[in-house]
């Protein structure tokens, strides 16, 4: 529908929608092209980073339960909480990160942060990523733990270090936790709307603007209902394109 008011019902165009988003929105483009890129860097880092501090909380350290709360913690603050926070650190001007990079003289490597068109999007996947490392943590942490003891001391019988141990027996057996944590943080990815809008409104000039947030402007700034439906439909896609072989893997397994 061309659906432009509230008391306004609209016209059937059939996929007008659709084809206007596809052919002629660069906007839509954009944000799907930052879409993807948010969640390439946010999943590639946040998997890899949550094993390795899994696999260190595995090992007999001190403090081990402190660590573990340490790690989780970022979990428990609420997107607007965290927003706010890393508003204040990245400001160029009185931000923490650049006033600290002054005080120990590397004044040449302060940076615009969130206010740099090329560096924004990357900003907004540094709390993403710090948001949701000790979400992957706790995940493979479980995983790792139900390793079954008998098996790892099977392979020290055998002769195999610590990091045969993980690399050839732990670290293989976390597939399930594996492919968990990567359809969670896909999905969280594709639907990120608060830290985006709260860290960067999307600019500057679109530089940071994802599906969630265009299709806000559109739909209640713009007043264009029917497009912004379609781009909701086109991030309902996307997401059944992510789950789906979630449940198709399981449905195997089960019948396995």
């Amino acid at each position: 529908m061309d659906w432009k008011d509230v008391s306004f019902s609209g016209n059937y165009i059939g996929l007008g929608n659709y084809i206007k988003l596809f052919t002629k929105d660069v906007t839509f483009k954009t944000t799907l092209l930052n879409t993807l890129k948010l969640g390439a860097i946010f999943v590639g880092v946040t998997i890899p980073l949550g094993l390795m501090l899994a696999i260190l909380l595995d090992f007999e350290i001190v403090a081990k339960k402190f660590f573990r709360l340490i790690f989780l913690l970022p979990l428990s603050f609420s997107f607007v909480a965290s927003a706010s926070m890393w508003v204040w650190m990245f400001s160029p001007q009185v931000g923490v990160i650049n006033s600290l990079l002054k005080l120990v003289g590397l004044q040449s490597y302060t940076q615009p942060w969130i206010t740099s068109s090329t560096q924004s999007l990357f900003c907004i996947a540094i709390v993403y990523i710090w948001q949701f490392s000790g979400f992957s943590t706790l995940v493979y942490y479980a995983g790792i733990s139900g390793v079954p003891d008998d098996i790892r001391e099977a392979a020290r019988i055998d002769g195999a270090n610590k990091f045969q141990e993980y690399s050839k027996i732990v670290i293989p057996m976390q597939k399930p936790a594996t492919l968990t944590v990567l359809v969670i943080l896909l999905m969280y990815s594709l639907k990120v709307f608060d830290l985006v809008y709260l860290l960067t409104g999307g600019g500057p000039g679109r530089s940071s603007e994802v599906l969630s947030t265009i299709m806000y402007e559109v739909t209640f700034n713009r007043n264009l209902f029917g497009q912004g439906a379609a781009i909701g439909i086109v991030m309902f896609v996307i997401s059944m394109i992510i789950i789906l072989p979630f449940f198709i893997r399981k449905r195997a397994s089960y019948y396995e």
